[in-house]
């Protein structure tokens, strides 16, 4: 019987702290996090966007079966 109760504690402390730290601020209309920064909002747009065009840019892997031969020693 004893040996039930640290696991039941431990499960009672994360659920008290997950909605200490998460579910009470979002019920009040707030976020664990804060407002998004414009700024931080225009420089993920260009990374994005610069990611876009890298991918655009690259080259497809060359024929497996066009390389060099290689020599077994």
């Amino acid at each position: 019987m004893t040996g039930i109760w640290l696991p039941l504690a431990a499960t009672v402390l994360a659920v008290a702290l997950t909605w200490w730290c998460c579910v009470r601020p979002m019920v009040r209309n707030r976020s664990c996090h804060s407002a998004p920064d414009p700024g931080l909002q225009e420089e993920l747009r260009a990374a994005r966007e610069e990611l876009r065009r890298l991918r655009g840019e690259t080259t497809p892997p060359p024929d497996p079966t066009d390389r060099p031969e290689t020599l077994n020693r």
